[in-house]
């Protein structure tokens, strides 16, 4: 979880992290697993009320949701982008890729006149295989917005309000009676991120095999000091999207990873994605994930010496990292995740889309930042980028098979590559690295 696109109050958040904010970042976010910054640094709470018939705002991030909602996809959009719209995509991933530390990567871009995809540098260090775009990767972070959708989708079934509190759901929730759903699905909630406990993070770096529970997840938490009241300000945590995947299993009877099938997977055709229910086990073919994050003198470190993490049990992220997928696969979804189209009805993806703080910030489990919408996500050896264009209608995929943070910057390299390719479409993202 460490979304690089969060920003802090009234203005972009793309400033150079030294290494303390970075691990900040990084173990806020669940290793991120999965991807999102944290630890305040984004904007307060938005105070604007989520409107089903939200009108054109031009200081909002998406500043005419009906707009993209009702966006048509032509048939071009899925063929092959001409090679004159496709060259300088590639060189400027190519270029970005070269500024990494990192093995491979696999880079996708959707736009209405087509589609490329193409990968870099190797899947195995060790064997020198090369990347190929047909990888299985661990996605971390974006996990965060297929749960978010499916408590959309609850919410326009009218089987849950994002007024209700957690603790009708989840018993034992400090102040679980003032925190509501929107309140966790906006990171608002004040509970703490199991994955800033130091002790946590260091008996996971040190024994990757041990498969967490969800009350052990809660538990470490829950002993946490609360970050703020709820509702009070911003500050990721992870604990938030696992409480949110209780609430779905509560209220469908079911596992998160049957819903996940039935609700997004199926309905979208995403036939190479999965929730791997704890399992250290990717599908073939799959490149091997390297990690820097480790333990350096007694501290966590995103600088340890590179561990091929590649069977490393995930299960510490569940509904907020856990998820596996392909870059063609995270393509559909990515335009499905902005337009809401094959996911939610209008007035609730409107909803979602105005819970953004003007004019960018965290809404309902998705970041944006200058019309740019979507999340970031990480995993120990994997780091995932998707960002849906909400002016031209483009989807961004970057995964790459490690997380050592790129140069001075200490961004993610999953997110230093994406900056080069928004702005070699000519929407590049201002004040990024």
């Amino acid at each position: 979880m460490i979304d690089s696109l969060h920003v802090r109050a009234r203005e972009p958040r793309f400033r150079r992290l030294g290494r303390s904010r970075y691990l900040a970042v990084l173990v806020g976010a669940l290793l991120t697993v999965t991807g999102c910054t944290a630890n305040g640094t984004a904007p307060p709470p938005s105070t604007r009320t989520p409107s089903s018939t939200a009108a054109v705002d031009p200081s909002a991030c998406v500043p005419d949701p009906g707009a993209v909602i009702d966006r048509k996809q032509g048939a071009a959009a899925t063929g092959k982008l001409p090679a004159a719209q496709s060259a300088p995509l590639d060189a400027a991933a190519a270029a970005a890729f070269a500024a990494t530390e990192v093995p491979g990567a696999v880079v996708g871009v959707r736009t209405p006149k087509g589609t490329w995809v193409s990968a870099y540098g190797v899947s195995d260090l060790t064997t020198k295989e090369p990347m190929t775009t047909d990888v299985y990767h661990r996605i971390g972070s974006v996990t965060k917005t297929f749960t978010t959708t499916m408590i959309m989708q609850l919410v326009a079934q009218k089987k849950l309000s994002l007024d209700d509190p957690i603790s009708r759901f989840v018993p034992n929730v400090p102040d679980g009676s003032d925190i509501t759903i929107l309140e966790l699905a906006n990171m608002t909630s004040g509970i703490a991120n199991y994955t800033d406990d130091l002790e946590f993070m260091k008996r996971y770096l040190t024994d990757y095999s041990i498969i967490w529970t969800v009350d052990q997840r809660l538990a470490t938490a829950f002993a946490m000091p609360r970050t703020s009241a709820p509702g009070a300000e911003f500050h990721y945590s992870n604990t938030n999207t696992v409480l949110l995947g209780e609430v779905i299993g509560k209220i469908t009877g079911h596992p998160l990873a049957e819903e996940l099938q039935h609700r997004i997977f199926d309905p979208l055709r995403m036939a190479h994605t999965s929730y791997p229910l704890a399992s250290a086990v990717l599908p073939e073919p799959h490149a091997h994930g390297y990690t820097s994050l480790g333990i350096v003198d007694g501290a966590i470190s995103p600088y340890a010496p590179m561990r091929d993490s590649t069977a490393w049990n995930v299960s510490q992220a569940g509904a907020s990292g856990e998820i596996v997928s392909t870059v063609d696969d995270l393509l559909v979804y990515g335009r499905a995740l902005g337009t809401g189209q094959g996911l939610l009805p209008r007035d609730a993806q409107i909803t979602r889309l105005s819970s953004i703080p003007v004019p960018s910030g965290y809404g309902i489990g998705l970041n944006c930042v200058q019309g740019w919408l979507g999340h970031n996500g990480q995993v120990p050896g994997y780091n995932t980028a998707l960002y849906y264009d909400t002016r031209t209608d483009t989807t961004v995929v970057v995964e790459v098979n490690s997380d050592r943070p790129v140069g001075a910057a200490g961004i993610t390299p999953a997110d230093s590559i994406f900056y080069a390719v928004a702005a070699a479409l000519g929407r590049g993202v201002q004040g990024a690295p």
